[in-house]
């Protein structure tokens, strides 16, 4: 058998998905599991590999069937070595992990290891929304807010492998609300990841304004601001919520207008759970705003500002093709 297929991992802080994915994108084979990172470096190694044992029997594969692995991880990675600098998601003994080397120990094959929403904006480009083109940016909203970046055709990780960091990027540093990440006022991620929307939605909250928002955390959310709880609550007509989602919006079309002003993208590529569930009506206003911030007015409609295609497929599908264009 042609060594034709990779397997693609998606190793985040709450699920691990690993895929058996051939040189056309296509996901043969997947396994989802819960990551425990409670359990420390190896418990979660442990079920890492698993993950990616169960995938290769789905397939009816074995590991010397793969011409390589791919993973990418909440974190600071060195690509070049496979080591993770730090992945505080994961748990305890993280900092600098030679997860390339462990997994090659154990399976016999090639790993290697990046960034996450880098690995998720590889696969976007290769095989989904970016497909075509040279120059693209990918923001993956979610807890926080993190973002790929492809020139060239290429994925860029920076002079010091810290390209991407958008949800870093200052919107308002009027507004007081810190980034823990480097302390300052002003970033987007506080403001417009689902962790800064719950905030914005309690203390609003707090200070007497009714929403449903509380109760659905609650409920459906198992404590957080999911995906599903702010669907819920717009299908509800949620006043507090459809005012926070649309500062939200905003926030994240400031941000792309940024992005088309410093590097004019043929595509900005907008991924996450809430786009996942909401599809255009999320990405529409987040567009409309960024044309509107584009200095440069000319064909500015043919600047793709689009949902991701492969949805929660992306991480599987970029870490193969991390595998798949390293071996």
């Amino acid at each position: 058998m042609a060594k034709k297929l990779f397997i693609g991992v998606d190793l985040g802080g709450t699920s691990i998905r690993a895929g058996v994915v051939d040189g056309k994108g296509n996901v043969l084979a997947l396994e989802k599991r819960k990551t425990h990172p409670e359990l420390g470096v190896d418990g979660v190694f442990e079920r890492l590999t698993g993950a990616i044992e169960r995938a290769l029997k789905a397939a009816e594969l074995k590991p010397k069937n793969v011409a390589g692995i791919g993973v990418g991880v909440p974190g600071p990675v060195d690509p070049e070595k496979g080591i993770v600098r730090v992945a505080v998601n994961l748990g305890k003994g993280w900092n600098n992990m030679p997860l390339a080397d462990r997994l090659k120990d154990y399976f016999g094959v090639k790993a290697f290891v990046n960034n996450d929403v880098r690995v998720g904006a590889l696969g976007e480009h290769r095989h989904g929304a970016g497909l075509g083109v040279q120059d693209m940016v990918a923001i993956f909203v979610g807890t926080g807010i993190g973002g790929g970046i492809i020139l060239g055709g290429e994925l860029r990780g920076g002079f010091r492998g810290g390209a991407g960091e958008v949800g870093h990027t200052i919107f308002d540093m009027s507004n007081g609300v810190l980034d823990p990440a480097h302390g300052q006022p002003g970033a987007i991620e506080p403001i417009a990841a689902r962790n800064g929307m719950q905030k914005a939605i309690l203390a609003r909250v707090a200070a007497g304004e009714p929403s449903i928002v509380p109760q659905l955390i609650e409920e459906i959310g198992q404590g957080r601001l999911t995906s599903r709880t702010i669907d819920e609550a717009l299908r509800r007509k949620d006043k507090v919520m459809q005012d926070v989602l649309a500062q939200s919006q905003h926030a994240l079309g400031v941000l792309a207008g940024n992005i088309i002003n410093l590097i004019d993208p043929e595509a900005i590529v907008i991924g996450g759970g809430v786009t996942e569930r909401m599809g255009d009506k999320f990405v529409a206003p987040i567009r409309k705003v960024a044309y509107a911030h584009s200095v440069n007015k000319t064909d500015i409609n043919k600047v793709k500002i689009v949902p991701a295609a492969l949805k929660d497929a992306s991480g599987v599908v970029g870490a193969a093709v991390l595998a798949r264009e390293s071996v």
